[in-house]
């Protein structure tokens, strides 16, 4: 499932093995790809959202609340969401620029609780963006 690029970003997509996981009831837009996941051969369902984030406090926190929306009465407990959230929950999440958290990492970090969800931390750089202009 892929969702073209738009503007600046560059778009979205979710691959999968179609022998081993089955992806039904999409849902997508130029910020959000959701799909239900059944793995093959287990009772083990679930949900699975990729987002992109455009910058500005209004669209990260009417983004936020979409997804939470879509996800208010989901069929299965399991939800992987992950991607560009363009937001952190603590300062050690970040390198170079202001060095103050902005509004919108308390409702991320609410976001997060709400939902059940789990902050898992990424580090180095390896699965987050990092425009290596300066410092280690």
């Amino acid at each position: 499932m892929a969702v073209d690029a738009s503007r600046a970003s560059g778009g979205l997509a979710i691959a999968w093995d179609i022998q081993a996981i089955s992806l039904y009831d999409f849902h997508a837009n130029h910020n959000l790809i959701q799909e239900n996941f059944h793995i093959i051969g287990t009772n083990i369902h679930g949900h699975i959202t990729n987002v992109y984030f455009l910058q500005g406090v209004t669209n990260k926190l009417a983004m936020l609340s979409t997804i939470e929306r879509i996800n208010a009465n989901r069929a299965h407990p399991l939800w992987i969401v992950g991607g560009e959230f363009n937001m952190i929950t603590k300062l050690e999440e970040k390198s170079g620029g202001r060095v103050i958290l902005e509004m919108e990492s308390d409702h991320f970090r609410d976001f997060i609780q709400n939902n059940w969800l789990m902050d898992l931390p990424l580090n180095y750089g390896i699965y987050t963006w990092n425009n290596k202009r300066s410092g280690s």
